[in-house]
């Protein structure tokens, strides 16, 4: 053999081994499993998605304690769907897909985001696990979605119930936030209204970021409406409630899971005293697994969780899970797996249906010293 052959040969095992070397690194830095999320990293909805990460980190950190999913470490791939965003969700789903081909994700969690994006995946998935409490989520007959949040009727039929019940209160005035979520909510209230055969004393929406409520609010008290539901988000919820106090009407207020969360309670003061919300998950419930999950993340973040941390933590643990006793990450096999799967976590004791609805429960939260207290659990 020349030597120009001989070195010719070596400088092939040499690139050779380069390349296999690069191929062993490669499945290296791939030996785990990836979940995908869809959530608002930008945006008005940003600090909903700082959140929703911290939460899904600290179970990500207790699932690899405890071995990860299927004998590898679990890891995340987050894309921006800017919350309430469909054309941003499109992209952050296509991403997941795409490139990052996950078999479960987390989200999207805007039911708007979700609704947009079901066509990217409900043929042959990945699976979605979300906490958007529309109805239709459900309803559209797209097998790879399973929700873990109670769904918007859930949240309607306690609140009127509780205001029937509890407070014998049946003079109902409905206020709602001018988008999907609260037209949806609204509609909710008013259909569980008239199956209870009562008739709203006045029913108003407002615009995103309105300032003045007065005109709304005046309509109500010469209504004489002992309740008013809203449904809208935290900001406008807290500005209703204060405006009211402001302007000295005697109105009491419920709603949606906007009026117990702490950015609510924090801008409304001592106007959201006595304030009543249907909500999955408030830090205060003497729940032990509540509080541990509690006193871990105010230890790391420093900071109390709220809904979007304490359903996203459920949300990977559920995930992880269900890939577990699938033994696969092929979609169909865990999507089969979560039909099986009762397992307790910070929002409810889950159990889903074939429609994919897993939590059956919700919880009445009232405002007390400025701080959600719970004052009942209701399972339907």
């Amino acid at each position: 053999m020349t030597m120009r052959i001989r070195t010719i040969i070596q400088r092939l095992g040499t690139a050779a081994a380069v390349v296999l070397g690069v191929g062993l690194s490669l499945d290296h830095s791939h030996a785990q499993t990836t979940v995908g999320a869809a959530a608002p990293l930008t945006g008005p909805r940003a600090l909903l998605g700082r959140n929703f990460k911290q939460g899904a980190d600290i179970a990500l950190a207790e699932v690899n304690a405890r071995g990860g999913v299927l004998g590898k470490p679990l890891q995340l791939a987050i894309e921006d769907d800017q919350g309430d965003n469909p054309n941003a969700a499109i992209n952050a789903i296509n991403k997941l897909i795409q490139v990052h081909k996950v078999p479960v994700m987390l989200g999207p969690h805007y039911t708007v985001a979700q609704l947009a994006t079901q066509k990217s995946f409900c043929t042959s998935g990945p699976l979605s696990v979300t906490g958007a409490s529309g109805i239709p989520v459900t309803e559209s007959g797209c097998k790879f979605v399973v929700r873990i949040r109670a769904n918007d009727n859930v949240q309607a039929k306690a609140l009127v119930e509780f205001a029937r019940r509890e407070l014998r209160i049946e003079k109902i005035a409905v206020l709602s936030i001018n988008d999907d979520f609260g037209k949806a909510g609204a509609a909710r209230v008013l259909a569980v209204m008239e199956e209870s055969g009562l008739k709203p004393v006045a029913v108003e929406s407002h615009n995103p970021q309105d300032k003045d409520f007065s005109a709304q609010l005046a309509k109500f008290s010469n209504a004489g409406a002992g309740l008013i539901i809203l449904w809208t988000h935290d900001t406008e919820a807290a500005l209703i409630v204060r405006q009211a106090k402001q302007l000295g009407l005697n109105l009491r207020f419920a709603g949606s899971t906007s009026l117990s969360e702490p950015s609510f309670t924090k801008l409304a003061g001592d106007a959201a005293e006595g304030v009543l919300s249907a909500n999955d998950f408030v830090p205060s419930n003497p729940d032990e697994k509540v509080q541990a999950f509690v006193k871990t993340y105010q230890a790391k973040y420093n900071m109390l969780p709220e809904i979007w941390a304490a359903t996203y933590y459920d949300a990977v643990h559920l995930a992880a899970r269900a890939l577990n006793e699938a033994g696969s990450t092929e979609p169909e096999k865990v999507r089969s797996a979560f039909a099986k799967i009762q397992h307790t976590g910070l929002l409810a004791s889950y159990r889903c249906d074939e429609r994919g609805n897993c939590n059956h429960q919700i919880l009445i939260v009232e405002i007390k010293n400025g701080q959600p207290s719970i004052r009942s659990t209701v399972k339907l």
